[in-house]
């Protein structure tokens, strides 16, 4: 099992904090390629290479983003996936085969962010970890999903509050609702449009940054996802409401009475 830490560049060269990234892959080699190419560009990298080391590791350590092989040899990595998504929202790049349509769509709807097919690039991968980071804030989301303090929202009043620009909702009752970054990603952009249905189409082109697929369910699992957060009876939406041969229009937050 292969756990190692990159300290170099703790900080990136306009002195902010470097983000901290765990990348899970049962290659030596291309762990290897992957975190000195990365680390060389001002990120601190921590390494596992298989589903027990990836798991501990992440339990003992706060990260930003995660990237994950979805094939770790014996291990599956859709596992490590799950198993991270039970707790926590930290931003995931898959690493998927050629034409693995299928593990994009499960990886997707497990609750991965973005993902990149081998053989990786790594300026792509290097490019879609920043505009990921970027999306989430920077900080990648690593604080538990459960245990939030409602003291977070007290001052969110009666009614649901939404900052886009701090990745924040509020219930009526103050307390912090915990958002993935997909979900954050997919919400913002309904609130931006709110009263216009949006289609899939757009949607996965603004959320995703790619085409959306009639077999790919991963935006309406986002969805259903919103909906038990928003919903007063997310079995008969009325905030996020389906439009048939469209997509999904959003009609504003519901009332806090």
């Amino acid at each position: 099992m292969a756990m190692t830490a990159e300290q170099n560049g703790s900080a990136g060269a306009s002195g902010t904090h470097a983000a901290s990234l765990l990348l899970v892959d049962d290659d030596p080699d291309m762990r290897e390629e992957m975190r000195s190419y990365l680390s060389a560009n001002g990120m601190i990298v921590m390494e596992a290479g298989d589903a027990a080391s990836a798991l501990q590791v992440f339990s003992e350590n706060k990260f930003d983003l995660v990237i994950l092989d979805l094939l770790l040899g014996a291990d599956n990595g859709f596992d490590v996936l799950r198993a991270i998504r039970q707790t926590h929202g930290t931003p995931c790049i898959m690493v998927t085969g050629q034409g693995e349509a299928t593990d994009k769509v499960v990886g997707l709807e497990l609750g991965a962010d973005d993902y990149v097919v081998k053989p990786v690039n790594l300026r792509e991968l290097l490019a879609r970890i920043r505009a990921l980071l970027r999306r989430s804030g920077g900080s990648g989301g690593s604080g538990a999903r459960t245990g939030v303090s409602a003291r977070e929202g007290e001052e969110a009043g009666a009614q649901w509050k939404f900052d886009p620009h701090r990745r924040r909702l509020s219930a009526p009752d103050g307390a912090l609702v915990p958002l993935t970054t997909a979900e954050c990603d997919l919400l913002i952009e309904l609130v931006a449009h709110e009263g216009n249905p949006q289609t899939r189409e757009e949607l996965c082109r603004r959320v995703f940054n790619r085409q959306w697929q009639p077999y790919d369910r991963s935006l309406d699992s986002i969805v259903v996802k919103l909906r038990r957060k928003l919903e007063p009876n997310p079995d008969h939406p009325m905030v996020i409401k389906t439009i048939r041969g469209k997509g999904y229009l959003f009609t504003g937050f519901p009332s806090g009475d």
